[in-house]
């Protein structure tokens, strides 16, 4: 069967590209391995811009998608050090049930969705994709004029399509996550996603707390293992703001693609365009929904206006991509102060204390690394 544009990857990227694109007319196919809905080891962090983004696309999100309060305001910091810095959003971000939101943003775009079907081998040329898949113990392919990979950090259309790249500089730069849920409660406001610098430990600990759920997690590099920096998150937490917990923990893994913190991205190549992290795109912060949606939704947009040309539309790609590549790869590893992905450090770098100064440079060394 052929279809104009394949995406492979179901989350806010592909569904903003399939959205996009059968809006325009186009006959679109839409492939997740996992069936909908599925869980996702995501903290549900949507910004005031993924909001937009989202809401511009496909209206109002059901009651489902929400938690509850489902306002979030932003991020506040503790520092280890004693320091505690609000970095508030610009407007009204959302909290959001990943599983229930990516199921209504596949359902809601328009392409024709096939869940469960994990692809084996992909095959880009020049207007020609090829997917081969199997769905449960059925053997299938479909064919398209044009393909998009949304398939994630450990992404297979991205390692067929400019494997060196992938080799070289996607590969080095993957770092897994474990989000650890357990019951408990603590002091403090579920509007606002926690991080903590830590004294020991090289990345940031993220947590949230709401209705009766704790939420840690803890990134980690090729060659490091979780779980002392977990030991040490919860620790810091119960000395902070009274977090208790109780009975068994549920724990998730995730893996992310970070090569943007060395100013690098993967766009794809000819006919076949990767957007959010297949392509690099992840916030400083670790949040990736509003990128997810934005570079889908340029994926798709790209492909629209190259239809009928003799161009690829990864040249139209590459060069409408570029101020959001300039912004985002600068995000975390030079700037401490100004913007930094969608929160403004400047009235914390402009804070006199000797406390608030440190512990912006150890925030600064976490974002970098």
């Amino acid at each position: 069967m052929h279809y104009d544009v394949a995406v492979v990857g179901a989350g806010p990227a592909g569904c903003m590209a399939a959205r996009e694109l059968a809006s325009r007319g186009f006959k679109v196919l839409l492939l997740d391995k996992e069936g909908l809905p599925r869980e996702k080891a995501c903290m549900g962090l949507l910004s005031p811009e993924g909001r937009r983004l989202l809401e511009e696309g496909f209206g109002p999100l059901p009651a489902e998608c929400l938690l509850e309060p489902a306002e979030a305001l932003g991020v506040k910091v503790l520092s280890e050090g004693g320091g505690e810095y609000l970095l508030p959003f610009s407007g009204e971000g959302l909290w959001v049930r990943r599983a229930s939101l990516d199921a209504f943003l596949a359902r809601s775009g328009g392409a024709e969705v096939w869940d469960g079907c994990r692809v084996t081998e992909v095959t880009a040329g020049r207007f020609y994709a090829r997917v081969r898949f199997l769905r449960g113990e059925e053997e299938g392919e479909a064919e398209a004029t044009y393909l998009v990979g949304a398939d994630g950090a450990e992404s297979l259309v991205s390692k067929t399509v400019r494997p060196e790249l992938y080799r070289l500089h996607t590969l080095p730069a993957l770092e897994r996550t474990v989000l650890v849920l357990s019951e408990g409660e603590a002091d403090w406001d579920p509007r606002w996603l926690g991080l903590a610098v830590l004294a020991r430990g090289e990345r940031l600990g993220r947590f949230f707390v709401r209705a009766g759920t704790v939420g840690m997690a803890i990134s980690w590099g090729q060659e490091r293992h979780w779980q002392g920096e977990l030991e040490a998150l919860r620790e810091f937490l119960s000395r902070r703001i009274g977090l208790a917990l109780r009975g068994e923990s549920v724990r998730m893994v995730s893996v992310s693609n970070r090569m943007a913190r060395s100013g690098r991205f993967n766009l794809g190549a000819g006919s076949a365009l990767l957007a959010g992290e297949a392509a690099g795109f992840l916030d400083p912060w670790g949040f990736g929904i509003r990128l997810a949606l934005e570079s889908g939704k340029l994926a798709g947009e790209c492909i629209a206006e190259s239809a009928g040309e003799n161009v690829t539309p990864h040249l139209h790609y590459l060069r409408r991509a570029q101020p959001m590549l300039e912004m985002w790869a600068a995000g975390g590893r030079k700037r401490s102060a100004g913007r930094v992905g969608e929160l403004d450090l400047s009235p914390w770098a402009g804070e006199k204390g000797r406390t608030a100064r440190r512990d912006l440079r150890s925030l600064r060394r976490r974002l970098s690394r």
